[in-house]
Order: C-alpha cells, then structure tokens, then sequence
C-alpha cells in the first residue's frame, strides 16, 4: 500500500466541509446527518472536544454506522495529538534512529488524557471488527497509526518528565513505579495492533518496526516460548512473562527500543 493511504486517512482526520451547514440552518438540527456535518466542520477547526461532543449526540443507530465510527476514531485521535500527514513525514524520515524514540518526539506535548483519547480512538475503530481481514485497508493504516501515536503518548509522558522530547537517561519501562503496568500494556497492544493492521493492509509503512517486532519474536521465543507476545492485541491478554518481554523491548538497544538499558533485547528483559 502506497503513501497514499495515509493521506486518504489524513483526510479522514481533517473532513472536508463547507462554510454553511444546510441542515444546521433548516429546523432539523438534531438529525444524525445535521450532526455529523456539524462534527466535520468542528474537525476542520481542529475543534475535537466539540466533535466528540456533538458525535455522541447522534442516535444509537447513527453511531453504530461504519462511517460514524471512522469519524469518531478520527476526531479522538485528533484529540490526542495524532497528525497523520506530520508522524508519516518522520517515520519515512526516520532512518537510523529508533523507532520508539522517533514516537516520544513526535507526542513530546502528550499527556495522561492524551493517552486515554488514542486508547478509545483505538476501541472505537475495532468495534468495527476486531479481526483485521474484516476491515478495511483505509481502517487498518489509521489504526497502525492510532497505534503509534499511543504509544508514543505512553512513552512521552512516562519516559521524558522534563518534555525535551528524548527519553530520560536510565529510563527502566521494568519498573511501575516508573512505567504503570497499566501504561506497558497499551504499548504492547500499540506495538502488536500495528503490526497486524500493517500487514492485513499490506502496507510498508514503518517497514522497520514490523520487521523489527517479528524479530523481537522471533529472538524472544528462542530464549523463552513464554516471551512472546506477537499474537496478543488487547491490553488485558498479555501474560507476565510476556510483560517482562515487552519492557524489555521498550528499553532495550535494539529497534524500535529507547535504548535506556544498555545492552540488547535479550539483556534487557525485565527480571
């Protein structure tokens, strides 16, 4: 999949709309089409507070229509600081660089609540299914991104506390009372959803963390069957032993970790 996915999502996020709202002006103000104008032209103006506000006015049939939960997605992920056309510039400009330090930079203004936006960003797109076959490549790449950006947002406001968009010297994702254990598992659902949204939209987008999460694997599950985490897309699926790879990976030498533990992925597996 081409470059062009991303500016179709990037579309997404800023919808086209008009300076008169035809519905807004007629009686009918209250109809799901009405709302739903009225949300695009709030996402223009970046306005994603409104937008949520005015989507979860819609009717329950209204929201359970596809279409409305692209919007949505878009207008929480907008909300928590994703710029789609700004992250894929850096990710094809990133070459050389760890793939989780190039995130913290880009989500350096992130905070707990822009964490919490990706994450229903992230559960609202898979309520359109859960099984990457059955979404769209459209659905899939803005979901890799969501992905990023969530992780980057953990990661810019656990591992940077003075925001100058690197990670802290001896940042240990092995430790909660650095990293919440809450916080290591929605970068590990982040890390795996992208991945398999990437692959089932077969794209090349971020080529180097696929490659480099299926070698992580790969790598993990020679050392430990147990390690391996590759197949687990929810937060709450992942097991202790597959927490401990993950943190390893979040801080370890190897792409995509910080690099804050010295050593490689192996080494850097939390105890």
């Amino acid at each position: 999949m081409k470059w062009s996915i991303g500016l179709v999502i990037a579309a997404i996020l800023v919808a086209t709309g008009c300076s008169q709202n035809a519905f807004l002006e007629s009686a009918k103000r209250d109809t799901d089409a009405a709302l739903l104008f009225e949300a695009k032209k709030q996402m223009n103006g970046s306005r994603w507070t409104e937008a949520i506000e005015t989507l979860l006015k819609m009717s329950p049939a209204g929201l359970a229509d596809r279409s409305t939960k692209t919007i949505l997605a878009s207008a929480y992920a907008g909300r928590c600081g994703l710029d789609v056309i700004g992250l894929a510039d850096q990710i094809s400009n990133s070459s050389g660089s760890n793939f989780f330090a190039m995130l913290l930079s880009a989500m350096r203004a992130a905070t707990i609540s822009s964490i919490t936006d990706c994450a229903e960003a992230e559960t609202t797109l898979l309520s359109i299914s859960s099984t990457p076959a059955n979404r769209s490549a459209d659905e899939n790449v803005m979901l890799a991104f969501i992905g990023f950006s969530k992780i980057g947002a953990v990661l810019a406001t656990y591992a940077d506390t003075n925001d100058d968009g690197t990670p802290d010297v001896g940042f240990n994702s092995c430790n909660t009372s650095e990293l919440p254990e809450a916080m290591l598992r929605e970068v590990g659902s982040g890390i795996t959803l992208s991945v398999t949204s990437l692959a089932a939209a077969n794209s090349s987008i971020a080529d180097s963390l696929t490659s480099a999460v299926t070698g992580a694997c790969t790598q993990l599950a020679s050392v430990d069957p147990d390690y391996n985490f590759c197949a687990v897309t929810t937060p709450a699926g992942f097991t202790v032993d597959q927490l401990k790879a993950i943190g390893g990976l979040v801080r370890s030498q190897d792409n995509p970790g910080l690099g804050t533990c010295v050593g490689d992925l192996a080494t850097c597996v939390c105890p």
